[in-house]
């Protein structure tokens, strides 16, 4: 694993995926805080974050076209460059105006669409510098600069929030998309000259669509799985920050440890996955990863302290941090980086429908009903990946090619 840090492409291109990840860390705390401390309000809180992920929605049917037609790594520059102005002019214009809510909502659509197509961007740009039995470390490297993103954004974004403010976390933002920016505009790299060409963007979506139909099994694999991540940017999005404030009444900071614990585990878990999957088959990983995701979240939010919640984070972070590795890993094994973009358009198309859904529904939860229904709408997300994963590993003999071995 360590040996891909040697390369200077990849190196340049980690570490200023993992500044943009901090910045994005200290974004998602401060919009958070900005909308409860306004309105307190849980369901405004899911429309912000809904509004965050719709841009990406509509983007995401050009997503594969402009990832695949474009030098990747000058996007992710030009996509840091966006978003930094997009930050900085909502601050200046704060100078001069009092904040209200609605100014938020142009700021975070312009800004999903910055993050939606750089995330997109940063994979695809992955499977083209690695070879592809460096794939399962490359992910796991990738995964960890996530994880520091959220160790560091969302920990120290936490106490930035409660002891200044949230503008403050946001200037720090604009600083860590500028360090990302510099980072990978210094790595070495030339786009390699594909003969083959979609003529237009729908023509695009459908060769997504065809490969999508005719490997069932990464299909359903997929989308079932996928709400494991829609658990994290949807209902966790609006249920943690609430978690904090409604059952323990720790305000930002509590957010921030137990955000900040379930990066520290998912962190660790790169070191662990590689170990696990040595020793048992990746179908069994997964659904060990499922099931425990769901009974820690479950447990968190009984707990009589945070800080006890926070380990139950921290087991969460460890599984589905894990879990993600593995299945982005088998989607790299099994889809060729030719039409890689086309087919993250579809997935990211049905992705952000489930993130939004996902958003929206939690909040309405828990203004309505209850947290603790909100906690068990989310583990379902969990339970119903296990269930995808345990029928792709019986029904499709295929599946035996990448879920039965290491």
């Amino acid at each position: 694993m360590i040996s891909i840090l040697k390369k200077p492409t990849f190196l340049l291109f980690f570490l200023g995926n993992i500044t943009s990840l901090i910045g994005f860390g200290f974004n998602l705390i401060a919009v958070s805080w900005l909308v409860l401390s306004e309105t307190g309000s849980e369901f405004a809180l899911g429309k912000i974050m809904a509004s965050a992920t719709a841009p990406g929605l509509i983007i995401s049917f050009f997503t594969g076209y402009i990832i695949d037609k474009t030098n990747r790594k000058w996007l992710m520059v030009f996509l840091d460059v966006f978003r930094i102005i997009t930050i900085t002019s909502f601050l200046i214009f704060l100078q001069y105006n009092d904040f209200r809510l609605i100014y938020l909502y142009p700021v975070v659509f312009f800004m999903g669409i910055g993050n939606s197509l750089f995330w997109s961007t940063s994979q695809a740009f992955t499977q083209e510098i690695v070879s592809e039995k460096e794939y399962f470390d490359a992910n796991k490297l990738l995964s960890a600069s996530y994880q520091i993103g959220s160790i560091l954004g969302a920990g120290i974004g936490g106490f930035i929030v409660h002891y200044y403010s949230p503008f403050a976390a946001l200037w720090i933002n604009v600083l860590t998309y500028l360090l990302s920016a510099i980072f990978i505009s210094f790595a070495p790299f030339k786009k390699k000259v594909k003969k083959e060409s979609s003529k237009n963007i729908i023509n695009s979506l459908f060769k997504g669509v065809k490969y999508l139909k005719e490997r069932v099994d990464i299909t359903v694999m997929s989308t079932t799985t996928i709400l494991s991540d829609v658990a994290i940017w949807g209902a966790l999005s609006v249920l943690t920050i609430s978690i904090s404030i409604e059952i323990f009444d720790k305000g930002s900071w509590g957010y921030g440890v137990l955000d900040g614990m379930y990066g520290v585990g998912a962190f660790l878990s790169i070191i662990i996955v590689g170990h696990l999957t040595d020793n048992f088959s990746r179908r069994s990983v997964l659904q060990g990863c499922y099931l425990l995701g769901f009974i820690s979240l479950h447990f968190s939010s009984i707990m009589p302290n945070i800080f006890l919640a926070s380990l139950f984070f921290f087991i969460l972070g460890i599984n589905i941090n894990a879990s993600r590795v593995i299945t982005r890993t088998i989607l790299m094994e099994n889809i060729n980086n030719k039409i890689m973009g086309r087919v993250q358009t579809v997935l990211g198309i049905y992705s952000r429908i489930m993130v939004v859904t996902s958003s929206l529904v939690t909040g309405y939860i828990i203004e309505n009903y209850s947290i603790d229904s909100a906690v068990f709408f989310t583990c379902m997300h969990y339970f119903i990946a296990f269930l995808g994963i345990s029928l792709v590993g019986k029904v499709w003999i295929k599946s035996r090619e990448y879920l039965y071995g290491n």
